[in-house]
């Protein structure tokens, strides 16, 4: 185990002690303070139930690494920060910190309501260690930053969520510590300030610094952060890649029902990925066309309930090779049905390496649906898909699922990254995704205006 850390976690967890009754009873009331004067605040008692707010973690975390911390509402995430931070005792365990540590963890903390802008600028740079002296140099900094000009001679009291944030962050910018903690502070504030603290975030972790984060935010956390750890239900499921643990995150966000790779069928690598079943014989499979290939396949995750079964992709030209900027690409995907499904989407999507989806197909979006009217039945589909990326590395995503709305859906048999593609080629957009334009022109002033025509070599 390597010396050279930021933060060690050494088996910390939380566990509180909640009054079955509550509180507001005279008798729940009486014990607890009975409880109190004979020392055993932690003794159980019947009238009582402990709640593991968070079971033993044992992690490491480097110095200059940044690492999101992400979970369903309830996981555990504050919690772990507040004893990294030590403003919440452990009921086990030890949280190591080498480095001055600044904590933002709650909108407001730090600040007295009735003092001004200014006068809590002294006293949060007073809390997290700052002298008078060096809090008087950077004040032209930290109300640059802050940026809520005269409201800064006003009680706090007064002020938005966004502007106390605004304050907040910009004390911490003066502080500039060895070891940064945000507990989803940047969720508050307008896009502009956002903007301003994520770039000095990049920054702050460039020179080398260390940087934990909550966050639901999974394109600010995908843009600073390497690191993802995954908390559900109070204990560590996934500590790895951040694109991996956003992955995670969102099949737990959805509660989607999810079947491991060996309860759908294993075999990531081979050209077909079938659930063991009497229907799943690979004679039944029709033979290939000559002018299809098998994908090559190698996924981490497959997620869904397997009332479907995706049997084989395969793809036209085949993609060993790789595929050229603005060419049609061919998918075939065989189907087996394990039992009828009235209506349900199929998506294939191109994802970079951060594991942001940049585009591609999804029939939910077109208003088109699909649907297995027996148990057995084969299917096949069939789509095309225009090659308008960038030339890089993709990930591909290809899956079926019952989708409700845009943010509700249910997983039948889906694919994560299920393999790479490599575009190469000329850029022929600007930008992450082209637009279509029409009606360009260039005239002299009265001239004629030309009709509107599509400007766009790539639509």
């Amino acid at each position: 185990m390597s010396d050279d850390f930021a933060i060690r976690l050494v088996n910390i967890s939380k566990t509180y002690r909640i009054p079955r009754r509550g509180r507001g009873t005279f008798r729940g009331a009486a014990a607890v303070a009975w409880d109190a004067l004979l020392g055993r605040s932690g003794a159980p008692h019947s009238m009582f139930r402990m709640f593991p707010a968070l079971h033993p973690v044992s992690l490491t975390i480097g110095r200059g690494e940044s690492v999101a911390i992400v979970g369903r509402n309830g996981s555990g995430k504050s919690t772990l920060l507040q004893l990294i931070a030590k403003t919440l005792e452990s009921t086990t365990g030890k949280a190591v910190t080498r480095g001055r540590v600044s904590a933002l963890l709650e909108l407001g903390s730090g600040f007295n309501p009735e003092f001004t802008g200014i006068e809590n600028i002294f006293l949060n740079g007073a809390i997290l260690g700052l002298s008078r002296e060096r809090i008087e140099a950077k004040l032209d900094d930290i109300l640059d930053f802050a940026d809520i000009g005269s409201f800064v001679e006003q009680p706090v009291r007064t002020y938005s969520s966004g502007m106390r944030m605004r304050l907040a962050f910009a004390v911490i910018t003066a502080v500039d510590p060895e070891i940064l903690i945000i507990d989803e502070a940047l969720s508050v504030g307008d896009a502009f300030f956002q903007s301003n603290c994520v770039r000095w975030l990049e920054d702050f972790v460039g020179r080398g610094k260390t940087f934990l984060c909550v966050s639901h935010d999974m394109f600010m956390i995908k843009r600073i952060c390497r690191r993802g750890i995954v908390l559900n239900e109070g204990r560590v499921v996934c500590d790895a890649d951040v694109s991996e643990a956003a992955n995670l995150y969102y099949r737990l966000h959805w509660k989607r029902p999810a079947k491991t790779i060996a309860e759908l069928g294993g075999g990531a690598s081979a050209e077909s990925v079938r659930r063991p079943s009497k229907d799943s014989d690979p004679a039944v499979l029709p033979e290939l066309p000559e002018d299809w290939f098998p994908l090559r396949m190698n996924f981490k995750e497959r997620t869904g309930d397997g009332r479907i079964t995706i049997e084989r992709i395969a793809t036209r030209p085949d993609t060993k090779s790789g595929c050229v900027v603005g060419d049609w690409l061919g998918f075939r995907i065989d189907l087996l049905a394990h039992e009828a499904v009235e209506s349900f989407n199929l998506g294939i999507g191109f994802r970079d390496r951060s594991g942001q989806l940049i585009g591609g197909y999804h029939s939910f979006y077109l208003e088109e649906s699909f649907s297995m009217d027996a148990t057995g039945a084969r299917r096949v589909f069939h789509a095309e898909v225009k090659l308008v990326l960038k030339p890089q590395m993709y990930l591909l995503v290809i899956g079926l699922a019952v989708n409700r709305t845009v943010d509700d859906w249910v997983d039948i048999d889906c694919l994560w990254d299920c393999a790479n593609l490599m575009v190469s080629g000329s850029e022929i957009f600007w930008g992450l995704t082209p637009l279509p334009v029409r009606g360009v022109r260039f005239a002299s002033p009265g001239a004629p205006a030309a009709s509107a025509s599509a400007a766009n070599p790539i639509s």
